[in-house]
């Protein structure tokens, strides 16, 4: 079986790393294309060399620019390395731009296409992600579901490819790394972490300001706030000339560092859907600075809180998540999201498949 994997964002490459060590462990060929959809592909690239997954065969280096130039050119550039590796078929993690032109450049080559991480709704047609995995979806050959919830999705949808429920391919990895960092052995400490980067939030002053004096009312209470900070995010707050004083801003992270703070971090504040997972595995408070999330399992038990917009009376709300003495009463989390084994199922269907 030929393989033919495309990511372009840091997210992409870590729901990936367990596909691809299942794939090499059972004598398969996988072929990894990176379309260079990350601000810095040298980040990128030390995203690999961490996850311990061998350089991209192929790196496209789509331009920056607006996202229908960057969209296109994913599209016509990926054709020349397709028809070269002719995979049997090609497989597409999450719901980022890249994912999406893999997606329709696969499915106009009549190559057959899988989707990683299918049938996840926030049913906000505004979030350029919900868009695309919707279309990823309805033009995917094998739909590899996540939670049982995200299947019931794709039934709703009646998608014309064929679906399962595996499990989540980032809560294998999270494993692998929660015993290597012995993460369960770390206990809460004094800060809370933050973490922006979706248009919707960065782009929008009132909103940005917001969010910043809500992290700075934290820091007046006591706890150091530490934001690892896109450098995106960064330009749009220096832009609104808004300030970051009080908080603690850090360049992005490795992938283990964030688990690390994860594990310690009182409360987690956030726009990322791939945290508000990893901070319900981790056992953290999470409040996730949107109106809704296509991962509504972690609002079990209070896990997870939606913050659409930040009211005065929010921070009471945060200050009894901040002094709780108590423990987070661990949901039977993990099995809302697969066994650890989601990779190990996936490539035995894509198997019996080519």
């Amino acid at each position: 079986m030929k393989v033919a994997l495309i990511v372009g964002t840091r997210p992409q490459i870590i729901k990936s790393q367990p596909l691809i060590k299942e794939i090499l462990s059972r004598k398969s060929k996988v072929s990894i294309i990176h379309t260079g959809q990350h601000y810095d592909y040298e980040m990128s690239k030390a995203f690999f060399k961490e996850l311990k997954i061998r350089d991209p065969d192929v790196n496209l280096g789509v331009s920056t620019g607006s996202t229908s130039r960057q969209l296109g050119e994913i599209i016509s550039k990926l054709e020349k390395p397709l028809k070269k590796i002719s995979p049997d078929v090609v497989v597409v993690p999450g719901d980022t731009r890249s994912a999406l032109g893999a997606a329709l450049s696969a499915n106009r080559m009549g190559i057959p296409l899988a989707h990683l991480e299918a049938g996840a709704r926030s049913y906000d047609n505004k979030m350029e992600e919900e868009v695309n995995r919707r279309l990823i979806d309805h033009c995917s050959d094998l739909l590899f579901a996540p939670t049982k919830n995200c299947l019931k999705n794709l039934h709703a949808e009646a998608v014309l490819g064929r679906t399962y429920f595996t499990g989540d391919t980032m809560y294998d990895v999270f494993l692998e790394y929660q015993k290597l960092l012995k993460l369960e052995s770390h206990s809460k400490e004094k800060f809370v972490l933050m973490t922006i980067h979706r248009r919707d939030n960065i782009e929008d002053y009132h909103k940005m300001k917001k969010i910043l004096e809500l992290a700075k009312t934290i820091s007046k209470l006591g706890y150091k706030v530490i934001f690892p900070i896109h450098p995106h995010t960064k330009k749009q707050i220096s832009s609104f000339k808004l300030s970051l004083k009080d908080i603690h801003t850090i360049a992005p992270v490795k992938y283990s560092q964030m688990l690390t703070l994860l594990s310690k971090t009182k409360l987690l504040l956030t726009d990322s859907g791939g945290l508000q997972k990893e901070a319900f595995w981790s056992n953290t408070a999470c409040i996730t600075l949107r109106k809704n999330t296509e991962w509504i399992e972690t609002l079990d038990k209070n896990h997870n809180t939606l913050l659409g917009t930040i009211k005065k009376s929010d921070l009471y709300k945060i200050s009894r998540i901040l002094n709780s003495k108590k423990q987070k009463e661990k949901s039977k989390p993990m099995r809302l999201f697969g066994n650890g084994r989601a990779s190990k199922k996936i490539v035995s269907i894509l198997l019996k498949q080519f």
